[in-house]
This record gives C-alpha cells, sequence and structure tokens, in this order.
C-alpha cells in the first residue's frame, strides 16, 4: 500500500470513530475529476447510506468504498455532512488532508435588539425546517397564514434558550415534549440547539393522538432528525428510559398541564418550561369568599379562578426547590393563554410553608399533587 492510500486509510478510520454511533451524519459527498456521487443517510436506519444511483452502503462497508473511489483518482475530495459541521478529506497527488469546520460558528445567548422581533430563527438558513412545518413556502418566504406562528416560534427559542446558560453537561439534553401535538416547537428548538447553539440533545414527544404522531414522524424523516422519537403515550403512562432534562408543556389541554408538571417533578428534571392552558381544574373549588363582591360575576370568576389556579402551580414548584420565572409569552392578541413558566431546579427540597397557606387560603388542591401520588405508585 503506498503512502497516500495508508493516509487516506488513517483518515477514514479516524472519521469513521467519529461518526460512530453518531446521529448528524446527513450525506456524504464523492468527488473526482472523472465522476461525483452523493449517499444520503436513511431516515429511518442511520447506519444506511444511499444514492442517487440506487448504490447502497452500510457505515462499515463505506471507508472500503470511498477507498476504491479514490484510488486510481488524481485527485478528489470527500465532505461528511453533519448537522452544522463538516469533515473534509481531501485528496492530492501526493497526499490526503482531513479537515473539520462549521458550516456556521456556534452561536450563543445574544440581546434582543430594540424594534424588531424576530432574531433566533433566520428564513434563509433554516428554510429547510421552516418548509418543512409549512411555515415556508415553496419560494422560501414565510407564508402570510403562518407569520404568527413563526413569531411565536422565535420568540420560544428565545425564553428556552436563556434558561439553557448554564447547562454544561457533557452528555446529550434530554427534552421530553408532554402532549406534543405536531411538534413545531419541538422541531425549532432542536434546530436551534444542535446546528446553532452546537449542544447535543435527544428530543421524546408524545402524545395520546396517534394522527399528530404520525405527521410529527414524517417531519422527522424529511430533515433526518435521528435524534428525535415520536410516542403514542398518555403523558402519566410514559416511562422514561433515563433522566430527563426537560419537560415542555406547551398549551397542553385538560389535565395535561398538571400531569405534564407532576411528570417534571416526579423525574426530578433540571428545566420545566409550560405555557399552561386550561385553569378549569380548581374552578368550583376554590373558596372565593374574600372576593365574593368580585366572583360574583362570571368573567372575573374566571379570570380570579385562572390566576390562581397558575398560581398555585408556581408555588407548587418553588416550594420544590425551583426556581421559577413567569413571563409573557406572546402578545395576548395572539393568544390569551400566554404566560410561560421557566422552573430551573436549584435545590433538593425548600420550604412548603407559603404553597401551603396559599392552599389553605382558596382551599384548593392542585390536581398535580394527585398525579405525583398516582406517579409514586405506577413508576
Amino acid at each position: 500500500m503506498d503512502k497516500r492510500a495508508e493516509k487516506l486509510r488513517r483518515s477514514l478510520q479516524m472519521v469513521m470513530l467519529r461518526l460512530k454511533d453518531n446521529e448528524v451524519l446527513q450525506r456524504v459527498e464523492i468527488e473526482t475529476l472523472n465522476e461525483e456521487q452523493v449517499f444520503v443517510a436513511d431516515p429511518l436506519d442511520p447506519q444506511i447510506l444511499r444514492s442517487e444511483q440506487g448504490i447502497q452502503l452500510s457505515l462499515e462497508e463505506l471507508p472500503g468504498f470511498l477507498a476504491g473511489v479514490m484510488a486510481n483518482a488524481e485527485r478528489g475530495g470527500i465532505r461528511f455532512i453533519e448537522r452544522g459541521t463538516l469533515v473534509t478529506v481531501a485528496v492530492i497527488a501526493n497526499d490526503v488532508r482531513l479537515s473539520l469546520s462549521t458550516l456556521t460558528p456556534p452561536l450563543h445567548h445574544r440581546p434582543v435588539e430594540t424594534g424588531t422581533r424576530q432574531q433566533f430563527i433566520k428564513v434563509e438558513e433554516a428554510l429547510e425546517l421552516l418548509q418543512a412545518l409549512g411555515i415556508a413556502s415553496p419560494e422560501g418566504k414565510v407564508r402570510a397564514d403562518r407569520r404568527r406562528k413563526f413569531y411565536q416560534i422565535d420568540r420560544f427559542v428565545e425564553l428556552v434558550d436563556q434558561v439553557l446558560q448554564d447547562w454544561d453537561s457533557q452528555r446529550p439534553l434530554t427534552i421530553l415534549d408532554c402532549g406534543c401535538g405536531k411538534s413545531y416547537l419541538a422541531f425549532v428548538l432542536n434546530y436551534w440547539l444542535m446546528e446553532k447553539r452546537r449542544i447535543p440533545c435527544r428530543v421524546i414527544g408524545i402524545d395520546s393522538n396517534e394522527e399528530v404522531i404520525a405527521t410529527s414522524r414524517g417531519i422527522q424523516q424529511r430533515l433526518h432528525y435521528r435524534n428525535m422519537e415520536f410516542h403514542k403515550s398518555s403523558i402519566l403512562q410514559y416511562k422514561a428510559s433515563g433522566p430527563v432534562d426537560m419537560i415542555l408543556s406547551l398549551h397542553a389541554c385538560d389535565t395535561a398541564t398538571d400531569e405534564a408538571l407532576a411528570l417534571g417533578v416526579f423525574l426530578n428534571s433540571r428545566y420545566i418550561i409550560s405555557v399552561p392552558c386550561c385553569q378549569a381544574a380548581l374552578r368550583q373549588r376554590i373558596q372565593y369568599s374574600p372576593w365574593e363582591a368580585i366572583a360574583k360575576h362570571s368573567i372575573f370568576r374566571n379570570r380570579l379562578s385562572d390566576v390562581l389556579t397558575d398560581g398555585l402551580r408556581v408555588a407548587a414548584l418553588e416550594s420544590r426547590g425551583y426556581k421559577v420565572s413567569v413571563v409573557e409569552y406572546v402578545s395576548p392578541l395572539d393568544t390569551p393563554k400566554n404566560i410561560m413558566f421557566r422552573a430551573v431546579k436549584i435545590n433538593d427540597s425548600a420550604d412548603d410553608t407559603e404553597y401551603r397557606k396559599l392552599q389553605n387560603l382558596v382551599e384548593g388542591i392542585l390536581p398535580l399533587e394527585s398525579y405525583l401520588k398516582s406517579l409514586d405508585k405506577s413508576y
């Protein structure tokens, strides 16, 4: 074996070590003076690559195939394109050069510029993602009827990015999206973390609706996001196979908000991000006597119930060692359900005196408490 062939073998060996158990390889481009080939990773099996000519290779077979293509080439190049990263093997007359570069530089949290809303997700950079989600048109423009959704996902990324400034673990961040629906926000957050922030992550979406799970899986396959998975499951029946670092619960209806909060507390998740939707569970049980002059008007009664319910939810998290910030997620003109909880675990235990006092004041016990007891029995 000549020196160039041996150096190519070693270079390919290094690349394959990098790709082992890696879920971010998207395609391999091969170019010589005489031919060009592109192999795309199978969206369902990351160990398989397929070319437009119908050739199928496993990752194990790839180095031998590449060495054969380059053996008689005067010069050429092999490009391993990952999500956000490019690995290049350049083959020249008497040498082989291996290099690694980022397709876009990693970003860190930055202040929002005055006078504009869209800051984090750039249409031209995330076009494939936005088109897969139906937010951008085939012409590369944000659809007029999806512009509000576009603003919402950008604001969501901004707010979640802020709480992740202290994430420094060497293992991937595991995110569980409870009641994921069509998973727009999960897909966008996955893109932002993997391709912009360079934070390895694993995203799991669960929903009891088989149809939206099928839709999410279709989008995942189209985008080749192999670090995402979707399962038909209720929140309380889901069994985590390992640590869950972040719980997402965004406009989850009926009892799903309290179920997701309970699951996050039970799993000791470091982050819980929730945009609560339904607050009706306590409406008939709250003792309104201190505010009877106000609560006799049904619209005031309902709004008071919403505030007290969400206030109890925040107090419940704080009593379990979470630091909670309550922010406006989007404008109330977009949706009246525009409050976001961002909870970060800072202590293993905390004083629950204030939480108990609040419960006694309104004579209301959150469903979250009964769901925690249910999880204790079922896990």
